[in-house]
């Protein structure tokens, strides 16, 4: 009676914390991955067979670190195909979910503490976070993706693993890790900087020379347009500083045999951007787009970030004739970074042509940026962005202005990097 007791004490509380929403779930994963392992039964004993062949164990256990702080003891075939399928085997012993609590080390145990008192969790193969690393999104810090996924509904958790295995398939593969992490990386004859959007922001806002810094961002435009004209490949050869833009130039990145970082597209970059000039006492001058476009940018910006230094605006449709006025006011009002949205490859060319003039620290090219912080253009939603298609929402509002830059451009760009070998174009 007494061992009974025991037990009954020690099982309630356990059972108590979960809701049943929790149970629930759980036992779906289990009965989901049970499935799985059945389904996959001949895959699994090949790769027994192969270890048996090769005379070694047919699992290894590897213990990581969730991001709540708590170790799990994860196993993968050592030998085979889809070596990861053996985390069935842990999602039906109910120590993981199919989505659930990253693996990561980054939070501080105060953040952990203060999770694990709001939320039941279980760490899980399929996680915002990781989502976003691979398709290289920086869109919010890893606390609230972790939020997020705590709070996600049953439909969320299953378009979030529909996400993951499409990007998986096309963003990720069996040899990334003899990818090399390299900071700087050759693609197309380019030195690009494979660098974090912290990274990224340190440099823009850093200033250690007596003329202005270049920052240019490279998508696939900027190639496209760069193998048809080497004038244009030479002036983006020009440039201080290469970030890489977009779905594209990650698959590129990859193919070239490098892991790609952040995806340092401008409009996620400028939030952050944003934050740091209020922390080192930096203005923005912004150069560029429609009558009002840059106008209403700034009053969007200052409106979001009240503390935001914005030194002067000027839209984009100045008269050659008059750009020594534009030199003057740009100058005069002692901006630190000027942003020129002209669009390629007339914003590249006007940087080149007059930075010997220009007195600021930074400039930096960002095409259709005030387009997007405007109103003038939405921008994608996030699913979208999360499965590297943010152009397909660029192509739908402007279809005209956008098909041949997106529907020729885009195979073009993969022809060119898949089957002509282009993007190692260059290296030693």
């Amino acid at each position: 009676m007494k061992t009974i007791s025991y037990l009954t004490l020690r099982t309630i509380p356990v059972f108590a914390l979960l809701s049943k929403s929790t149970v629930k779930v759980n036992l779906v994963n289990r009965s989901f991955s049970a499935l799985l392992i059945i389904c996959c039964m001949p895959l699994m004993a090949l790769n027994v067979l192969c270890a048996f062949y090769k005379r070694t164990p047919a699992l290894s256990t590897i213990s990581k670190q969730d991001a709540l702080g708590r170790t799990v003891s994860l196993q993968y075939f050592n030998h085979g195909l889809f070596k990861q399928s053996a985390l069935l085997f842990n999602v039906v012993r109910g120590e993981l979910n199919f989505s659930g609590v990253h693996f990561s080390d980054s939070l501080s145990c105060a953040k952990q503490q203060k999770i694990n008192q709001q939320y039941n969790s279980t760490a899980g193969i399929f996680s915002f976070y990781d989502l976003h690393k691979i398709i290289g999104l920086v869109a919010a810090n890893e606390e609230q993706l972790l939020i997020k996924q705590l709070n996600s509904t049953l439909l969320q958790r299953q378009c979030l693993i529909a996400k993951s295995l499409l990007c998986l398939l096309f963003y990720s593969n069996n040899d990334d890790k003899k990818l090399k992490n390299n900071k700087i990386i050759n693609l197309f004859d380019l030195n690009i900087a494979n660098v974090t959007t912290n990274e990224a922001i340190n440099w823009i806002t850093t200033h250690h020379s007596f003329s202005p810094k270049i920052g240019f961002y490279i998508n696939v435009q900027s190639i496209n347009l760069g193998l048809k004209s080497s004038k244009f490949m030479k002036q983006l050869q020009q440039a201080d500083a290469l970030f890489s833009d977009g779905s594209g130039m990650r698959l590129a990145t990859k193919k070239a045999g490098y892991q790609p970082t952040d995806n340092n597209n401008g409009t996620d970059m400028l939030p952050h951007l944003c934050n740091r000039c209020i922390e080192k006492d930096k203005s923005l001058f912004l150069l560029g787009a429609k009558p009002g476009v840059a106008l209403q940018t700034s009053k969007n910006l200052t409106n979001t970030y009240p503390e935001l230094l914005i030194a002067g605006v000027q839209h984009g449709y100045t008269p050659p004739a008059d750009n020594d006025q534009l030199i003057t006011q740009i100058n005069e009002s002692h901006c630190d970074i000027l942003l020129v949205a002209l669009g390629s490859p007339i914003q590249e060319s006007w940087i080149l042509e007059n930075r010997s003039k220009l007195k600021c620290q930074t400039i930096l090219a960002v095409g259709g940026l005030f387009d997007f912080y405007s109103g003038e253009i939405s921008r994608s939603p996030l699913w979208l962005r999360e499965l590297g298609l943010e152009w397909v929402w660029r192509l739908i509002q402007e279809p005209k202005n956008k098909f041949y830059r997106y529907v020729v451009g885009n195979p073009l760009f993969l022809f060119r990097v898949y089957f002509l070998g282009l993007a190692t174009k260059g290296e030693k």
